[in-house]
């Protein structure tokens, strides 16, 4: 039963409870404004029940156990004020339960006030539930060793024991801190989870080297499975450990670019490690990648140019330099630099993708350049739906509707949970006024994606339907 039928059935349980108490006015005005709320939660309006129900609290100060329930139905509707000022009377009135203390610390956390929510969940040390929300809590404050340490004690009062989800998920944890001891949690996780067999593969790849290497490895691994905020901490670890090490400022100083808030700013981290070694590729790679996110192209070529001396034949390096060509105006020498990719690995299909990608975002040369390059990724890369995506995009810039739809749809086939073909079908069939197919698509994309970007720009386009 989900939480809103709970809440339903416990409703039912008050109504009969105050209309057996007696047939006076009172009663009977308790018993009319029960009813108010049972019609508001047969219509899902659990904002309005919520309200009934504070009502019903405040006239009847000996129900006390309506403000709990109150404040379960607030926070079911998203009202966390209402929510935290209904579970604070009954916290205060001594009847709120384990769960409803939980949803207390919720409800304050989601208001802005963490410290008030971690007070309340610290007084439930045998609750799994806000253990759970305490080791949460602690790992976005980057706060790791107190994380691990709440995510044992999580685990241990797990009355199934722990799941393989979990035990990836604490694994990763340990990871980004001492990464030998995690190998048992991912072990254990890594025949449902594939992250769990890449991390412990770099870890173990280094299990002879200093802490400081290992840290770097089992950063960048977690970085490869999209856990960069504890790749940033292992990689501030290192740092930390070996302050000579430039390596360890590089990753550190790339990673904190890809999560909100850092603690650190990214470019004095990165200058930190160029001042040990100012000619090292990495080091000018990741400036180079900084300028390009901060929109200084030309300042982003000047370390590209650094990095190509020492590797010239790494085509990510071209490719990089060709999009802020592109971005500054030079189509024909960005052209080049990812013709000088492809030249480097011709049988690599991304390469062909990303030139193709580059003619569409450009409008150069489609039909010359990206059509050839499209066709291409298709043919070298048959099982990445990606490249049929691309190519898809080609066909549509050409007005060959038929041939776009069918290439996304064998991106489709390849991969039911590839987003981008969802989003561009969506897009699609919303130009040709078909909203029911374009509507379906895009839903498509809310339920496969964790882009917050698609999402934002998926849930606005849903809205004008």
């Amino acid at each position: 039963m989900n939480e809103n039928l709970k809440i339903a059935l416990k409703l039912v349980l008050l109504v009969v409870i105050g209309s057996s108490l007696g047939f006076g006015p009172t009663v009977i005005s308790v018993t009319q404004n029960a009813q108010k709320v049972g019609t508001a939660f047969a219509a899902e309006d659990y904002q309005s029940g919520a309200n009934f129900l504070v009502e019903l609290a405040e006239r009847n100060p000996w129900w006390t156990s309506l403000w709990e329930t109150a404040g379960q139905a607030a926070f079911t509707a998203g009202d966390y004020n209402l929510a935290k000022d209904a579970y604070q009377q009954a916290y205060r009135l001594e009847t709120l339960s384990a769960d409803g203390q939980v949803n207390l610390g919720t409800a304050h956390f989601r208001l802005g006030d963490p410290e008030a929510a971690e007070q309340i969940w610290l007084e439930l040390p045998e609750s799994t539930a806000a253990l759970e929300k305490l080791a949460e809590y602690y790992e976005q404050e980057g706060n790791i060793s107190q994380a691990i340490e709440v995510w044992s004690s999580y685990l241990a009062h797990l009355e199934n024991g722990p799941q393989p989800d979990q035990l990836y998920a604490f694994g990763l944890l340990i990871a980004a801190d001492s990464p030998p001891k995690a190998l048992a949690y991912l072990d254990q996780s890594s025949p449902v989870f594939s992250g769990a067999g890449q991390v412990a593969a770099a870890i173990r790849g280094a299990i002879q080297e200093e802490p400081a290497y290992q840290l770097v490895s089992a950063g960048q691994a977690l970085a490869a499975v999209d856990q960069w905020r504890l790749a940033s901490h292992a990689f501030e670890k290192a740092t930390r450990l070996r302050p000579d090490y430039p390596e360890a400022w590089f990753y550190w100083g790339e990673s904190l670019q890809h999560y909100e808030n850092p603690p650190a700013d990214p470019l004095e981290i990165l200058q930190r490690g160029l001042d040990l070694d100012e000619d090292s590729p990495l080091g000018n790679l990741f400036l180079g990648l900084y300028w390009q996110r901060m929109g200084s192209h030309a300042t982003a070529l000047d370390f590209f140019a650094v990095v190509e001396t020492h590797w010239p034949d790494r085509a990510d390096v071209l490719i990089e330099e060709g999009k802020s060509l592109a971005a500054l105006g030079e189509l024909e020498a960005a052209s080049i630099k990812y013709q000088t990719a492809i030249d480097r690995y011709p049988l690599d299909p991304s390469y062909y993708r990303m030139l193709a990608e580059f003619c569409l975002d450009y409008a150069y040369q489609v039909r010359e350049v990206a059509l050839p390059a499209g066709r291409l990724a298709v043919q070298l890369g048959t099982e990445d739906p990606a490249n049929y995506d691309v190519f898809a995009q080609v066909m549509l810039a050409l007005e060959d509707e038929m041939n776009a739809i069918r290439l996304y749809q064998q991106a489709l086939e390849l991969d039911p949970t590839y987003a981008p073909a969802y989003f561009h079908l969506g897009i699609l069939h919303s130009a040709r006024d078909e909203s029911d197919q374009a509507v379906f698509y895009l839903n498509q994309v809310l339920e496969n994606s964790n882009n917050p970007a698609l999402i934002d720009q998926v849930q606005r386009l849903l809205s004008t339907y």
